[in-house]
Formats: structure tokens, sequence, C-alpha cells
């Protein structure tokens, strides 16, 4: 058994793969922005959260002391702690779930609406307007506007918090409680005002970190894309060369079978040319189509959900004239199968391999075409009782313009592993000389998420 395999590059599209730039990011500097802040905040919300937490002790810890030292009445000591400890105990449960379901963003909206009824009621249980917490009461809606940036989401958390104040401001004197002696009040009010000015800090801080990491993932991102777009144009080139070379031989054909039959119109020889113009004609469209195809922006899918098998079916529809003059049997196996995809792209890139199978395939041959399925993985054989092919050919197989049929452009092949990497799949050759050959192509199942841009390997085994 002999093996060999082949990498094709391929430019990536939103069903691909990504191994340079972090899931998650899109071409937009925004997406960029939101994904590296999202999975910065993600790896560094534990060692944040522990130092938050305990400076948080002793910052109210030392506030509460404070309040009893003045003289506050202890029901209000005890509600200000026990809403300090429900507090803790809410945020640690958002962070535990959005560490599970990675909803960074809700996570984000959910603390900051409990720091805010924390703080706001703070500032009700010790004196209102002439609390000590109240500098902190605007700071959920500082630090929302500096993680979202001038969104929607951070005028309406600004909005609640406004409202909250304005709520807290118009309760009687009897509840809110009476102020503080001075010197109480200037030391607590020193403290939250440090306390409030490291969160801003550290808040800020972050933020650069992730500016800085945006700016290297869009400069990965650019330099990708750059990429892809020279790879694609240095391939373009050749091809169009190769297509140019192609043409002049046809072209050639044509012309001098046409000045022949203007010379001897009524020649016996006539149909026989005028057949021959014909065939090189269609040629070309072959070649030309191809090309286009080939030459298409790799960046027009248009995914949806579909049924593989269906798919399958309609191909064999189309191409059931062609077998049917080579007399060569079409057969499908595999029940429903959904996966999503660009089914005009997908339906082009199997009407490739299965006439490619056919033409491969002698007179009373067979070709299978087999769905096989889960939720992670679908593959689609296509499988012919050809002459199989020989591995130094093989090895070969997907380069433009090359082809073991005689009138054949080798695009065909180029165009389905393009079509089939741009789906974040891979497309395998296994022939056995005399045998037959299998071309296994595997996508990604319907259920699972898109993967961001980027290439992935198209995979060609031979078996001999």
């Amino acid at each position: 058994m002999v093996t060999a395999t082949k990498t094709v590059d391929a430019a990536g599209t939103s069903l691909a793969d990504s191994s340079r730039v972090p899931p998650g990011l899109r071409s937009a500097p925004d997406a960029v922005w939101r994904s590296q802040r999202d999975r910065f905040f993600m790896r560094e919300s534990r060692g944040t959260t522990r130092t938050t937490t305990v400076a948080g002790l002793l910052v109210h810890g030392s506030m509460i002391s404070i309040l009893a030292h003045a003289g506050t009445p202890y029901w209000r000591v005890a509600a200000l702690i026990t809403l300090y400890l429900v507090f803790v105990v809410a945020h640690a449960l958002i962070m535990q779930t959005s560490r599970a379901t990675r909803t960074v963003e809700q996570a984000f909206i959910g603390m900051n609406l409990a720091a805010q009824l924390f703080i706001v009621g703070s500032a009700a249980l010790t004196g209102g307007v002439h609390s000590p917490f109240l500098p902190g009461a605007v700071l959920p809606s500082i630090v929302s506007l500096l993680f979202f940036g001038p969104q929607g989401v951070a005028r309406w958390v600004a909005l609640g918090n406004g409202l909250l104040i304005v709520a807290m401001v118009l309760l009687p004197r009897e509840i809110v409680g009476a102020p503080l002696p001075d010197t109480d009040y200037t030391i607590a009010i020193l403290i939250n005002l440090t306390w409030s000015l490291f969160l801003l800090h550290l808040m800020v801080g972050k933020l650069s970190q992730i500016a800085s990491l945006s700016g290297a993932s869009m400069a990965c991102l650019r330099e990708e894309r750059i990429s892809e777009a020279e790879m694609q144009l240095r391939r373009l080139q050749s091809v169009g060369a190769k297509v140019a070379h192609e043409l002049k031989n046809p072209l050639a054909s044509i012309k001098g079978l046409c000045q022949l039959v203007s010379r001897t119109p009524e020649s016996e020889r006539t149909q026989e040319r005028l057949a021959v113009v014909s065939s090189e004609i269609s040629r070309m469209e072959t070649i030309l189509n191809e090309y286009l195809s080939f030459s298409r922006p790799l960046e027009d899918l248009k995914p949806e959900a579909l049924d593989l098998t269906a798919l399958a079916r309609d191909v064999m529809d189309v191409l059931a004239g062609r077998a049917d003059q080579a007399n060569v049997t079409l057969a499908l196996e595999g029940d429903a199968t959904p996966v999503q995809g660009d089914p005009r792209r997908l339906k082009e890139a199997l009407i490739n391999l299965v006439a490619n199978a056919i033409e491969a395939t002698p007179s009373g041959g067979v070709v299978k075409l087999r769905v096989r399925g889960s939720k992670a993985e679908i593959t689609l054989e296509v499988t012919d009782t050809g002459r199989g092919i020989a591995p130094e050919d093989l090895e070969r197989l997907g380069t433009s313009f090359f082809t073991t049929r005689p009138n054949g452009t080798g695009l065909g092949v180029v165009l389905a592993q393009g079509v089939i990497t741009q789906h974040g799949g891979s497309l395998v050759y296994a022939s056995t000389i005399g045998q037959g050959t299998t071309a296994t192509i595997t996508l990604p199942g319907a259920t699972q998420p898109s993967p961001e841009p980027s290439a992935r390997a198209a995979m060609v085994e031979a078996r001999a």
C-alpha cells in the first residue's frame, strides 16, 4: 500500500477553520475588539476577582467600622453587611455562569446591575445624599461606558443607574437616616473615593492591554488576508496564462477548418470538419467555464441548512444523460443528512467530481454516491469502477491543468477542492489500479459552530 499526501492551500471563509487568528474574530475592527475583550476578561477574571474581593473586604470592613464608630444604628450596619454579602455571592455566581457559558457581555451587565443595587442601597442606608457611598454611585455607569464603548447598552445601563440614584435621593430622611459626623464622613468618603479610583485604574489598565492585543490581532488578520489575496492572485495569473495557452490550440484548429470549409464548401468532408469545430468550441467553453468558477471570489458563500443526500440526488439527475451515453449506472445510498453550506457551490463541486467519475468508468460500470453522517461530521463518497489512478498521478491531482483525461483541464478538481475547503471540510482521494477511485468529501455537521477564516488542507491518499 502506497500512501501519498498533498496539501492544497485555499483562502478561508466564514465556514473555514482558523489557525493563526484567535477564534471569534471578524474583519470588522469592532468585532475584533469585542472578541479580544471577552477572551481577555475571561482569562483574567479569576485573578482580578481575587484581587478586588480581598481589597473590597478591607475597604468595606473599614467603612463598617467607621459607621459603627459614628453611632450608626446596628440594624443599619447589619443591613449593610447583609447587602455586601449578597453582592459578593451574586458576583461569584455570575462569574461561575459566565465561565461555563462564555457569555461575557451578559455576565458584565448582571454584575453591573448587582453593583448598582449594592452601591445605591448602601447610600440609602447611610444618609442618602449625605452618604459617603454616594460618589461611587456613578461608578457602574463609567465602567459600563469603558467596557462597551458608546453603544446602546452603555446608555441603557447609565439610564438605569440614574433612575436608581434619583429614587434614592427622593427617599425621606427617616428611611435614609442621619448624616455622619464631619470627621467620620471625611474619612469614609476618602476611603470610598480611593476605592473608586482604584477600580477605574484597574479597568483602564485592562482595556489598555486589550487595545494592544487587538492591534496585534488586526495586524495578524490583515497579513492573513493579504497573504491569501497574493496567493489567489498568483494562482489566477498562473491559471490565466495556462488558459490562454490551452485556448490557442482549439482556436488554431477552428481557424484552419473554417478556412478549409470556406474554400471547399461542397466538399464531402465539410460536415466532418464542422463537427470538429463544434467539438473544439465545446472544449473552449468547458475551459472558460471552469476558469470562471475557479477565479470566482472565495468569500461569496451563502451558507444555509440543506440536505446533502437530496443535493447528491439532484447532481445525479443533472448527469443522468451523460451517464446513459457512457452506459454507466449511477447509484445513491444514504438517508437525509443535514449540513450547513452553500448549495450552489457544493452542487458545482459535486458535479465536477461525479462527472470525472463517469468519464473514468468504462461502459457497464457503476458510479456510486454514499452519504453518511453524524452531528459532528458528514461524509460523502463518490466511488467509480474505472481504471484507477497511478500513485504518481494521484500525487499531482488537484494541480491546475493536470489531468489524466485527453481533453481534460484539471480545473474541476481544483474547483471542488477549493469549495470543500471553504466549507471547512476536506477532500481525500483513494485509488486502486484496475479497480477504481473513491473521492471522499468530509464536511462539518450542521450542528457544528462555524469556524473563522483561514486555510485548511485537502488530503490526497493513494491505495495501490
